[in-house]
């Protein structure tokens, strides 16, 4: 079986990549230990951390390397390890999870919207719980309440499918994930 997957830079840390894959079997949350050659690279200091979302894993490459000698061999050993499913050992994460999925949304596409209308939008993590705020053009805009359900919420129920909202008021919502 042939597992497809791309890697996708992570703004703002160079030692990151978010390689998008279907990761289907792998429990969601930090990557504490993994299979074959990632477990390895795991723990010989190769990669310093894994986080597992639905849609991708997160690696970060010790400092010193870079990707572009080092992603080959992770790649290979990353779909090797996918196809072990259940020889993957995580620590749950929703909270992380949720944050780097909100974060990667508001560097990207999400955020590219809000800014070309000359508004902000940010995202703080309060343990397990995300809260958005709209600020600048869109805080007061009305139609910043579809901006934020239709293009971030829609986004993020797609990455997350145990996306919760809480009420946290003022126009400021509070995410979650369920457990899942």
């Amino acid at each position: 079986m042939v597992i497809g997957l791309h890697a996708e830079r992570v703004t703002g840390e160079p030692q990151a990549v978010r390689w998008v894959v279907a990761t289907e079997g792998v429990a969601l949350g930090r990557v504490v230990s993994a299979p074959g050659d990632l477990g390895r690279l795991l723990a010989d200091g190769t990669l310093t951390a894994g986080l597992v979302e639905r849609t991708a894993v997160w690696l970060w490459l010790r400092g010193g390397l870079s990707w572009r000698d080092e992603g080959a061999p992770v790649s290979a050993a990353l779909r090797a390890a996918l196809a072990e499913p259940r020889a993957w050992v995580i620590e749950p994460a929703a909270g992380e999870i949720l944050e780097r999925v909100t974060a990667d949304l508001l560097d990207g596409s999400v955020g590219d919207f809000v800014r070309s209308h000359g508004g902000s939008v940010t995202a703080e993590r309060d343990g397990e719980v995300v809260t958005v705020k709209l600020g600048g053009a869109c805080e007061h805009c009305p139609a910043a309440e579809h901006t934020l359900y239709q293009r971030l919420i829609g986004e993020l129920r797609r990455r997350c499918p145990n996306l919760v909202e809480l009420d946290s008021g003022g126009g400021r919502p509070g995410l979650t994930l369920a457990d899942s």
